[in-house]
C-alpha cells in the first residue's frame, strides 16, 4: 500500500508524457514552401530534420535559366539552420520566414 501512490504517479506522469508527445507529432513542419517574385522562384522542401531549395532565376513570362541555386541543411524544431548551427530560417503558422521573404506552404 505504501509505495501503491507513487506508482500511480509514475503512471501518470508518463501517460502525460506520452500524450504530450503525440500532440507535438501532430504538428508537422513538413512540406513545400514557395517564394516567388519579379526575378525568381524559390522552393523550400522541408522533410524531418532536413531541408532543401532550389531557386530559379528568370522573369515571368521567360522560361528559366539553367543557373538554379541549390541550398540544404537541418532543421531542429521549427528552425531552418545552414551548415547544422547558423540560423537559417523559422517556420510558423504555416509560413517559413528567411530573412524578409516569407515562402508559404503549399
Amino acid at each position: 500500500m505504501k509505495y501503491l501512490r507513487p506508482i500511480l504517479l509514475l503512471t501518470a506522469t508518463a501517460l502525460l508524457v506520452a500524450c504530450g508527445s503525440r500532440s507535438s507529432a501532430q504538428k508537422t513542419i513538413d512540406g513545400k514552401y514557395i517564394y516567388e517574385d519579379n526575378i525568381s522562384e524559390s522552393v523550400v522542401t522541408i522533410s524531418g530534420e532536413r531541408w532543401t531549395m532550389r531557386t530559379k532565376f528568370g522573369a515571368p513570362g521567360y522560361r528559366y535559366g539553367t543557373d538554379d541555386k541549390f541550398d540544404y541543411g537541418e532543421v531542429k524544431g521549427n528552425t531552418l539552420y545552414y551548415s547544422g548551427f547558423i540560423p537559417y530560417g523559422k517556420v510558423s503558422d504555416g509560413t517559413l520566414t528567411i530573412g524578409f521573404r516569407h515562402y508559404f506552404k503549399q
